[in-house]
């Protein structure tokens, strides 16, 4: 029996049962299975459908997708489909698409639409700009340790090693061969066309040395003036900086700020670097799974980074928090309420940091991940979360 990716569907079922007449928008990394799900709904919805993709050699423009648009309105029945993937390939996207969709709202055409995209900083981009009010969003994170699962079987220690891509998982048992998968048909996707597609990339080998920097600190806080240093071409921290955000963009790494009530100290503070899929730091690392197992402080950054990663996918707001030699791992805020992520190994260790942080902010709750006496146990936090 095929996978299916609930947390794709079910959003896509409930928002289209509904007769408000909005864009839905999937947005996501590549490789997550945007397209996938997108084939499996079609093959359940009941009505006429149009799937067409702007991910082609040479990047159509606003009158390929008028006329795509033109073609679906011909389609007939009660509540046809169109379904545009890679939306954000279209330059001027949001504008041709606010412009189409008006149209149909003001002829009331039943046409429903499904846009889908792999770049966040450019579809946010679009629909602020052009498409408010006229969209629901929906997020296509990688993938959990539970779907991992379900999916394809595996234990703890694949996953945190793998990660989640489940068109790698066929190759996780020839180490070199699953590390050219990420870097070649993944990776080098991404930042050699998907990225330099849609925004101006002035030193390519620097971004790319950006990109395996930054994956070499999983769950660390590091200054971009140290990050500078460690680079081979020269640069300046702004395009540092730039760079970092077109990374994030694309869902690859995360690069969380520290918690503090005051924002101003929150955009000045150091990054905390999550890459969003573990899969990514140990592909560009290059030390076979077995290795990395026996390197137990390494290991134990990918299982504070899986935990980062977790939360970050889940779409928690989360943050550090530290303080000389004091720290919290992780910092989630829901509303109002603060919680303080403790993430150990082993025996476990002391946790200052986490003392210091509920004198501080007593109202706080304590969740301790992993390792002796901890709440959840990483199994039980990485399947069900807390």
């Amino acid at each position: 029996m095929t996978f299916k990716r609930e947390k794709i569907l079910s959003p896509l079922r409930k928002n289209l049962a509904r007769p408000v007449h909005v864009l839905q928008i999937l947005v996501g990394p590549r490789q997550v299975g945007k397209t996938t799900a997108i084939h499996q709904f079609l093959e359940e919805w009941p009505e006429p459908k149009y799937y067409a993709t702007a991910d082609q050699l040479t990047p159509p423009d606003t009158k390929w997708l008028a006329e795509t648009w033109r073609q679906a309105r011909k389609l007939t029945g009660k509540m046809p489909l169109l379904v545009i993937d890679e939306i954000q390939k279209v330059p001027r996207w949001s504008e041709a698409v606010k412009m189409l969709h008006d149209e149909d709202i003001r002829e009331k055409r039943a046409l429903r639409v499904i846009l889908l995209g792999s770049s966040a900083l450019l579809l946010q981009r679009g629909m602020q700009e052009s498409l408010a009010g006229r969209f629901q969003l929906i997020q296509c994170p990688h993938w959990s340790y539970q779907e991992r699962r379900q999916a394809f079987g595996g234990s703890l220690d694949q996953f945190l090693f793998y990660g989640g891509y489940p068109g790698a998982v066929p190759f996780i048992d020839d180490f070199v061969t699953w590390k050219e998968y990420i870097q070649n048909s993944l990776l080098e996707t991404v930042i050699g066309r998907d990225i330099p597609a849609v925004h101006r990339i002035d030193q390519p080998a620097l971004f790319r040395q950006t990109l395996a920097l930054v994956c070499r600190h999983p769950a660390e806080i590091i200054s971009l003036q140290k990050l500078l240093g460690q680079l081979q071409d020269g640069g300046s921290i702004n395009t540092l900086a730039n760079y970092l955000d077109l990374i994030a963009g694309a869902f690859l790494v995360e690069p969380i700020r520290k918690y503090s009530p005051r924002a101003i100290r929150v955009r000045t503070s150091s990054p905390k670097l999550i890459s969003r899929d573990n899969g990514l730091i140990t592909a560009l690392r290059g030390v076979p799974f077995e290795e990395t197992l026996r390197d137990r402080p390494f290991y134990g950054r990918l299982i504070e980074n899986a935990v980062g990663a977790a939360l970050i996918n889940a779409g928690e707001t989360v943050f550090y928090w530290s303080e000389r030699d004091r720290e919290v791992d992780f910092i989630v805020q829901r509303g109002d309420d603060l919680f303080a992520v403790e993430v150990t190994t082993g025996a476990g260790h002391p946790t200052p940091g986490l003392k210091t942080f509920l004198r501080r902010y007593p109202t706080t709750r304590p969740i301790r991940i992993g390792g002796a006496n901890a709440d959840l146990s990483m199994e039980q936090f990485l399947k069900h979360g807390f």
